[in-house]
């Protein structure tokens, strides 16, 4: 069995890999560890805080140990949305007229350049958001909510963007400041976990044509 790491940028992330990603590939033959959570800042005394991306270094200082086990993949799961300014391209592609699908890819493609392109390495970002992904099923949001009325706002969001994963850059407009302006109290933690689970990594994959790109690579680790 192949195995997997995966270095994930906060705790939805975390608790997606554990509950969802992890047994869905494991049909795979791939086995994924424990996601590695980014620290941000480590203490003294073995504490700190994990969670979010502040620099460049700090991005690879978690990812170096990963990468340095010879026996397993790597990859992420971090936000196009947020991205330090230093990570490789970032600004560059940024404020560039290039398509959103093409601006990830290229930024996929420096970050593996920027730490040597170890053969064992997947760099995935999401596009825009890890919460565009929600937007795969309306139904499925305004059923878990008990709020009906949200289902017609959601889906506008979709066709104004074209699709899930173009629901945008923008800072009162990008997959989670959307969520939380239904007012229908959604928490990042709990309720984006729940949600992934009950829409399931069909309808996502079904919705959001990069992830789709990146499940499919680690879908073919387990025939390495």
């Amino acid at each position: 069995m192949t195995r997997l790491l995966i270095l994930v940028e906060g705790q939805s992330e975390e608790i997606f890999v554990k509950q969802t990603l992890t047994p869905y590939l494991a049909d795979y033959g791939v086995y994924v560890q424990p996601p590695a959570l980014i620290w941000t800042k480590r203490m003294p005394d073995g504490g700190g805080f994990r969670g979010g991306v502040s620099n460049w270094n700090q991005m690879y200082k978690n990812l170096r140990p990963l990468i340095n086990d010879s026996n397993a993949w790597v990859t992420t799961l971090l936000d196009f949305y947020g991205l330090p300014d230093d990570f490789p391209r970032y600004l560059e592609l940024l404020n560039s007229s290039t398509a959103p699908q093409n601006k990830v890819i290229q930024l996929q493609e420096s970050f593996a350049t920027a730490v040597k392109n170890p053969a064992r390495f997947i760099p995935f970002l999401a596009l825009h958001e890890f919460e565009a992904w929600l937007f795969s099923s309306p139904e499925i949001i305004a059923e878990h909510f008990g709020n009906s009325l949200i289902t017609a706002k959601i889906k506008k969001a979709i066709e104004l963007a074209g699709e899930p994963e173009l629901i945008n850059h923008g800072t009162d407009t990008h997959p989670k400041t959307r969520l939380k302006a239904l007012n229908v109290g959604y928490k990042e933690t709990s309720d984006g976990a729940t949600l992934m689970q009950k829409i399931g990594i069909a309808n996502i994959k079904a919705a959001c044509p990069h992830f789709a790109l990146w499940l499919n690579q680690l879908e073919k680790l387990g025939e390495v």
